[in-house]
């Protein structure tokens, strides 16, 4: 049995799968698994394996990488400031 917390994280992660493939059917076929699965790990019925939750949110950040754009290709973004912005002060 898996936390609540994870186990949440993780059909979200499925839903917005769902979503971005455009059906449950859909999904299935690229997961290489059986959309009964699918239905049974949305509805808490069945835990989603390790293994389908790693292709879960690959496909994720397949599908919301931008295309195209291989200029910035194995880069990690930019780090995001941390500090709040002050304006400088003049003289």
């Amino acid at each position: 049995m898996i936390p609540a917390m994870a186990a949440s994280v993780q059909i979200r992660a499925l839903q917005k799968a769902v979503e971005l493939a455009g059906g449950r059917r859909a999904l299935a076929e690229r997961l290489a698994v059986r959309a009964a699965d699918i239905e049974k790990w949305l509805g808490g019925k069945l835990e989603l394996p390790r293994d389908v939750f790693l292709r879960v949110v690959e496909f994720i950040v397949d599908e919301l990488t931008p295309q195209g754009d291989d200029a910035d290709a194995g880069e990690p973004p930019a780090p995001r400031s941390s500090s709040a912005w002050s304006p400088q002060e003049r003289d």
